[in-house]
């Protein structure tokens, strides 16, 4: 099998699952992890997992799980849809 063949057998991989109803996260992890065990064998689980811890300490990526955090606070307690009026009501008219 070559990379043109893998690629169609992961899109549409993808878009079986996607009937399914899972989340597309889960969906694309799920792919990506059985295609990378079935193209590289027993060496996948070291290479999974230097990848992993590599983007896990990555130093400018440390930030973005506090701002998902942030962002689901402010939607679920409502402050969310307020600020975004006030800022329609201060800058509204602008072009």
């Amino acid at each position: 099998m070559d990379i043109a063949d893998g690629t169609i057998l992961m899109v549409g991989a993808i878009f079986a699952l996607l009937v399914t109803g899972l989340p597309l996260a889960f969906i694309t992890g799920l792919v990506a992890l059985a295609f990378t065990f079935g193209w590289f064998g027993p060496m996948a689980m070291p290479l999974v997992t230097s990848r992993v811890y590599g983007f896990v300490t990555e130093y400018s990526l440390v930030a973005v799980p506090m701002f998902v955090l942030m962002a689901s606070l402010l939607d679920r307690s409502g402050i969310a849809k307020d600020l975004f009026n006030a800022m329609r009501v201060f800058a509204g008219r602008l072009p």
